[in-house]
């Protein structure tokens, strides 16, 4: 009896397994292994497409009390980016290839490096205490930084993607030189205080020699690459604010004076021993300039009268000027010099003036406080 009731369980647990493996059969060999689903709406356009592409031809342009730095279509006169960077922006420049621009940011000590083609910061370095301006070599390897507190100049490495070395100016200026004018305001609006308060920078790669001017002792800082230290000192102007140098190594600077007395000109400089040259007469209270692409015109901004002019280097006479209203500040060219863009920081404009006619064409409203600006063209 034990014997026939095992063989029944025997039989009963084979015939459950025959049934288990013959559904498993029937599903494999009846059902298709599942395929993804196509989408009952595709997209309109690829992933790739719906990155975000910046404009061929933009100008990247600070907005102080925002702590951004706007991108505006120059084309279309659209801003397609507002970028938030370090406290207190204070300056813009761009590398020789178009594909980086550079942030001071005063407040924080940091400069950040802005990638023209995303539009996104690829770094962010620290710099010292107050970095106020720049200059580029025409390597774009090497950016060289102007500290508003810590006097002196710092080289940041762009490959590295950090500060690799500095330059000291010496504590007093030119004549000893260490108290300033009483009536001066500094690049905040505030009262300048004692010191020198390096403001602009303008590099000699040929002669390996950088030139830093400086508002609190109103002079210019010569500084050798090689010896790395100031080894003279030219009298200058008061209100220093921007400074290049000619193909006749003549240093032209903008100088506006100050609460007393408004400067009307453009100083030129003898780099071989800081020998005033000339004083080109250009209007009241000239705050920035550019060079043309070829070198021979310098157009200045001059704040008091509210006018841009554009001044022959090889006469120092004035070629023409128009009226742009306003309180303008700073200015940039566009890559083929034909036109130029001026901040209004209280009107929170830029101003688009036409060389051809010297008229305006156009104001294109961006924000607060404009003011430090660059073109990009990225081809």
């Amino acid at each position: 009896m034990l014997r026939i009731r095992a063989l029944v369980f025997n039989l009963i647990i084979f015939s459950v397994l025959i049934l288990v493996l013959t559904s498993c059969a029937s599903q494999q060999t009846g059902s298709k292994p599942s395929q993804p689903q196509s989408p009952q709406n595709p997209p309109l356009v690829s992933p790739e497409a719906e990155t975000e592409t910046m404009p061929e031809e933009a100008i990247y342009v600070i907005l102080a009390t925002m702590n951004q730095v706007a991108v505006l279509d120059s084309v279309t006169g659209e801003i397609v980016k507002e970028i938030p960077v370090g406290a207190k922006p204070a300056a813009l420049v761009k590398s020789p290839d178009n594909r980086y621009v550079f942030v001071a940011n005063s407040g924080s000590g940091d400069v950040y490096m802005i990638n023209t083609s995303t539009g996104e910061i690829d770094a962010k370095v620290s710099m010292g205490v107050q970095p106020v301006a720049m200059t580029m070599n025409t390597a774009g390897d090497k950016l060289y930084v102007v500290d508003y507190y810590l006097n002196r100049v710092a080289v940041l490495d762009v490959k590295l993607r950090s500060m690799t070395d500095f330059y000291e100016l010496n504590r007093l200026g030119f004549d000893d030189r260490f108290e300033p004018l009483a009536c001066c305001r500094d690049i905040f609006g505030e009262p300048v205080g004692e010191g020198r308060s390096p403001s602009t920078i303008v590099l000699d790669e040929d002669a390996g020699k950088i030139y830093v001017g400086n508002l609190g002792t109103w002079d210019v800082a010569v500084l050798d690459m090689v010896a790395g230290k100031e080894i003279a000192t030219f009298d200058a102007a008061a209100g220093i604010k921007k400074m290049f140098i000619s193909s006749q190594n003549h240093l032209y600077l903008s100088a506006a004076g100050n609460d007393l007395e408004i400067n009307e000109t453009i100083v030129v400089l003898d780099l071989k021993g800081g020998e005033i040259k000339d004083r080109i007469e250009v209007g009241g209270k000239p705050v920035s300039m550019a060079l043309s692409p070829d070198r021979q015109t310098v157009y200045v901004v001059t704040q008091d009268d509210a006018k841009l002019s554009g001044v022959s280097l090889s006469d120092g006479e004035i070629i023409s000027s128009c009226s742009i209203g306003g309180k303008p500040g700073d200015i940039v060219l566009s890559e083929d010099g034909k036109k130029a863009y001026i901040t209004d920081s209280l009107a929170g404009i830029i101003t688009i003036v036409d060389f051809d006619s010297y008229s305006v064409l156009n104001t294109i409203e961006v924000g607060i406080t404009p003011k430090s600006l660059v073109f990009i063209e990225k081809n």
